[in-house]
């Protein structure tokens, strides 16, 4: 009998091994494409004119999985804009958060 409880907890921890690669590799993908998300909202960005204020929304594809958040904060003292934008993800486990700040003139 004790045996039989040793011999399930040994392939109970075996399995364990097993999952965390697995759930790793999950989580590094999902940071991939909210990095590829981050750099086409930042193009999107520099390439239109930006207005002061709150904006959020959804990337398409990937079940709606991903979403923006964005904070535009012109200076007028000086001709350029500071933006916060924050990628956002829902994983199985835990959300992801991917934030950057940056300047644009």
């Amino acid at each position: 009998m004790i045996g039989v409880a040793i011999l399930s907890i040994g392939i109970l921890l075996i399995l364990n091994s097993f999952m965390r690669p697995l759930k790793a590799i999950e989580f590094s993908r999902d940071y991939f494409k909210a990095g590829l998300f981050l750099e086409e909202k930042m193009l999107e960005l520099y390439n239109s004119d930006i207005k002061d204020g709150i904006l959020s929304g959804v990337f398409s594809g990937f079940g709606d999985r991903f979403s923006w958040d964005l904070n535009v904060i012109k200076s007028e003292k000086d001709a350029c804009s500071e933006i916060n934008l924050r990628i956002l993800w829902q994983g199985k486990d835990k959300e992801g958060c991917l934030p950057v700040s940056a300047y644009i003139i």
